[in-house]
């Protein structure tokens, strides 16, 4: 018989994605940001990113989003999982903003309107891990990716093109919205 598995996002990782929901959107920080491209499609990454929230930055949240990979207990299966906490400092490193050596993308977006967090699955030996891999903020104007990066070490892609977004859906499951 095969076992089914489902690795969603904490309760309380859920509960601050609903902050977002009515915020703009600033910036994406992290320590220093990679640059993937293949063709038209290109994301940012980094192990860790640090939503800013808020323009006047000595008033800014900062919700940090994070992903590792995991094993499942049964067998040896890989599959990837959110971390996500709130923290007045980016990255709770405070040195970040102090010392200006930190990445940063900004968007500066209007107020996201709806967040949609969609699985991917892994399987092998009759056990099968539905696990929640890309959150999907939307605004009247633009939508952003945040999706886990599928590789040993973790990670976070940020997906900014509309095209990218929807080739990266295609293969993915609605799992939750949030309004």
């Amino acid at each position: 018989m095969e076992e089914i598995v489902h690795a969603k996002l904490t309760e309380t990782g859920t509960q601050l994605l609903r902050k977002i929901v009515g915020e703009r959107l600033c910036y994406f920080f992290t320590d220093s940001i990679k640059v993937d491209a293949t063709g038209n499609h290109v994301s940012y990454w980094a192990p860790e990113f640090a939503l800013g929230l808020k323009t006047n930055r000595g008033d800014l949240t900062f919700i940090n989003i994070s992903a590792d990979y995991r094993l499942s207990s049964g067998s040896s299966i890989t599959y990837y999982e959110f971390a996500i906490e709130e923290s007045r400092m980016p990255l709770r490193k405070e040195k970040l903003l102090q010392s200006g050596q930190y990445s940063e993308l900004k968007v500066l977006s209007s107020q996201v309107l709806l967040i949609e967090v969609y699985q991917d699955l892994s399987q092998e030996a009759g056990e099968t891990i539905h696990y929640d891999a890309a959150l999907v903020l939307y605004t009247d104007t633009r939508k952003y990716m945040l999706k886990v990066r599928e590789e040993l070490i973790g990670g976070v892609d940020v997906i900014l093109d509309d095209a990218t977004i929807e080739a990266e859906l295609v293969d993915l499951k609605l799992r939750q919205s949030l309004v």
